[in-house]
């Protein structure tokens, strides 16, 4: 067996003793099975991937790469949700596009690497992130963010002052330096 098959199928089982693990701990058994449908979701999610990663000819099955990928990040805000009240959607409901982004991510990675998907990806990836930094600005932690986002501007700024790329020579300054140097060699002769 390969060894990226061995890592993925690591992968796969650890993260099915993690879920059961979880269950264990959070006596999820025990109590209502209300709280305990979003780890069926999780474990179809698996499931589809090690169908997935089984066929040989994946190309064929980005499709169900998508619907895991989608179906497996999806039941984490589900999962938020069934442990706190349904007020907090609020904040949750940038996950599913969060899970649609997610499951593009993974037809671009393992289908035909086409650039629409790619930025597409991107976007439904990027959008949930800035609507929970929004969110998160206007809590009590809007400060912090504002400061740490300060200083990284900061740094970014500063790198690019303090940098000297000398590998960034413009063409029409390796042109100008060329020439300076024929003209040199012309009054030399």
């Amino acid at each position: 067996m390969e060894a990226k098959k061995k890592q993925i199928l690591t992968g796969i089982i650890t993260i099915v003793i993690s879920i059961i693990v979880l269950i264990v701990n959070l006596k999820l058994i025990e109590n209502d099975f209300s709280k305990l449908w979003p780890t069926l979701l999780l474990l179809l999610g698996v499931f589809l991937y090690i169908i997935f990663f089984i066929t040989k000819k994946r190309h064929n099955r980005v499709g169900l790469s998508f619907l895991a990928t989608f179906v497996s990040v999806s039941s984490i805000p589900l999962f938020i949700l069934t442990f706190t009240s349904f007020e907090s959607v609020y904040y949750i409901w940038p996950g599913f596009l969060l899970s649609i982004g997610c499951g593009l991510m993974t037809v671009y990675l393992y289908g035909e690497r086409r650039r629409g998907t790619l930025f597409l990806a991107q976007v439904l990836l990027a959008i949930p992130l800035l609507i929970w930094v929004f969110i998160a600005m206007n809590s009590k932690f809007g400060v912090v963010i504002g400061i740490v986002l300060l200083m990284i501007g900061v740094s970014f700024l500063a790198r690019g002052l303090i940098r000297d790329d000398k590998s960034s020579v413009s063409v029409s300054d390796a042109s100008q330096t060329a020439d300076e140097g024929k003209s040199e060699q012309a009054g030399d002769v």
